[in-house]
C-alpha cells in the first residue's frame, strides 16, 4: 500500500494541490548533502546539484564534476540522479538525467480483483548554464519530462531559472543569498486532461564560516496555491574531509491525518571527502512512508 501510495504521489500529484498539478516527482531534490540540511541547497549549492536547486550555483564551479545520487524512497521505488558539470569561458554547462523506477504495481478492478501488474515512471533530461556576472551569478536550465503510468504516457518541456549573489564578509563568515523559479512549462496531458507542472519558486540564505562550516535556510512557495515549505540546517566540519549535517524542514511535518508532528521534520547526515572524491549520506522524512535514505557520490578534477 504505501508502495502504491507514493506512486500516485510522485506520478500524478498531491492531492491538496487539488489535482491541478502532475509530475510531482520533478519537486523531488537532488544531493544528499543539501537534503541532509533540511532540503536547503537554493544558495548553498556550488557543485554539479545544482542543475536542480538554482541553476546559477553552476557558476561557482572552477573545475569539472561528475556526481551520482541514489535514494531509496519506499520498498521497491527508487530516485537517480547523474549530473556532468564543464566549466568553460562561457559559463559553467551542466548536464543531467533523473529517473523515478519502481516495481510493477499491482492492479486491481472496482470490487478488488487482481487484474494484473502495470508500470509507473518518470523521467527529466536537463540542460544547465551559470554564469559570473558583476551583480552575481545568474543560470538557466530547460527540461524535457516524461512520465507514465500504465498505458498512459505524457511529455513535456519546462525551464528553471536562478540568481545568486555573495555579499561579502559579515562578521565570521560571507552571506549567500538564492532565488529560483522552478518547473516552469505549459503543464502534461493525459489522454484528454492537461494538468499544471509543480511550479516553486524558492528563496535561500546561506552563512559560510571559515573551517567548512555552513548555516542554511530557505523557504519555498507555489504560486498555484499548494502551499509554502521551509528548511533550516547546517554542516560541520569535524576534522578534515569529514562533515556532520542536520536539519528540519516542514515538508514531512504536515501530515494528512494527525496535523503537525515537529519530530519528522528533522533530518540528518555526514560527508567524507577524500582528494577529488566526496560521499554524501543522508537521512530524510517522507511523513507516513517513513525514513528514506540518500546517497551522492561525487567527483571534481
Amino acid at each position: 500500500m504505501k508502495r502504491l501510495t507514493l506512486a500516485v504521489l510522485l506520478v500524478l500529484g498531491p492531492a491538496e494541490a487539488n489535482a491541478a498539478e502532475t509530475a510531482a516527482f520533478l519537486n523531488i531534490g537532488v544531493g544528499a548533502r543539501y537534503f541532509a540540511q533540511g532540503g536547503s541547497g537554493t544558495a548553498l549549492a556550488d557543485d554539479a546539484s545544482a542543475l536542480y536547486w538554482n541553476p546559477a550555483g553552476l557558476a561557482i564551479l572552477d573545475k569539472r564534476e561528475a556526481t551520482a545520487s541514489h535514494a531509496e524512497l519506499s520498498q521497491t521505488v527508487r530516485h537517480d540522479f547523474l549530473a556532468y558539470a564543464q566549466p568553460t569561458n562561457l559559463g559553467t554547462f551542466a548536464a543531467g538525467a533523473t529517473y523515478l523506477s519502481q516495481s510493477a504495481i499491482e492492479g486491481r478492478d472496482a470490487l478488488g480483483h487482481p487484474t494484473g501488474g502495470y508500470q509507473a515512471s518518470d523521467a527529466a533530461l536537463s540542460l544547465g548554464w551559470g554564469h559570473k556576472t558583476p551583480f552575481g551569478d545568474v543560470g538557466a536550465t530547460i527540461k524535457y519530462v516524461q512520465s507514465h503510468i500504465g498505458s498512459a504516457q505524457a511529455e513535456t518541456a519546462a525551464v528553471d531559472a536562478g540568481v545568486r549573489r555573495d555579499f561579502g564578509r559579515m562578521g565570521p563568515g560571507r552571506v549567500l543569498l538564492g532565488a529560483a523559479l522552478r518547473n516552469l512549462g505549459p503543464g502534461m496531458k493525459y489522454d484528454v486532461q492537461r494538468n499544471d507542472l509543480p511550479l516553486r519558486l524558492a528563496f535561500g540564505a546561506a552563512y559560510k564560516l571559515v573551517g567548512g562550516h555552513a548555516f542554511t535556510a530557505e523557504w519555498t512557495n507555489s504560486p498555484r496555491g499548494a502551499g509554502n515549505d521551509f528548511g533550516l540546517g547546517g554542516e560541520y566540519q569535524a576534522m578534515p574531509g569529514v562533515f556532520l549535517r542536520a536539519g528540519y524542514t516542514t515538508q514531512s511535518a504536515i501530515t494528512g491525518g494527525t496535523g503537525f508532528d515537529a519530530a519528522r521534520g528533522l533530518t540528518l547526515g555526514v560527508g567524507l571527502g577524500h582528494g577529488a572524491w566526496r560521499l554524501d549520506y543522508a537521512a530524510v522524512p517522507m511523513g507516513e512512508l517513513g525514513s528514506t535514505h540518500r546517497f551522492t557520490l561525487s567527483a571534481r578534477w
